[in-house]
């Protein structure tokens, strides 16, 4: 087996909330730094999930099938505040990720 038939990089979904006019704006220079967190951490960065109204989870939900079915163990989000507001909220959707479906949640704000 040579470099390019070994092992693919494992797969991995970004997850943005977009819910105003600056985070909108923003949301292409965010999704460039999950592409080059991904490139710089061994994944392939397949697609991603935004949501686009405060309050609700249907993105969050699609991510949540998208990994059942497709077994991808990987989150990307620029940050918890993406999962919501309040820590509570952002509890809640961790565990829903790490504990329920094993996935590693990574965050580009923290070392």
């Amino acid at each position: 087996m040579n470099e390019t038939t070994s092992q693919l990089a494992p797969a991995a979904y970004g997850y943005l909330r977009v819910c105003s006019d600056a985070a909108y704006r923003a949301a292409p220079g965010r999704e460039q730094d999950m592409k080059r967190y991904a490139h710089e951490h061994g994944l392939q960065l397949v697609a991603f999930q935004h949501e686009f109204a405060y309050g609700k989870l249907d993105a969050f939900t699609a991510l949540v099938d998208t990994l059942r079915r497709t077994g991808a163990r990987h989150v990307l989000v620029p940050s918890l505040d993406h999962l919501g507001q309040s820590a509570a909220l952002q509890r809640v959707l961790l565990s829903r990720l790490e504990a329920s479906l094993h996935a590693t949640v990574h965050t580009l704000d923290t070392p």
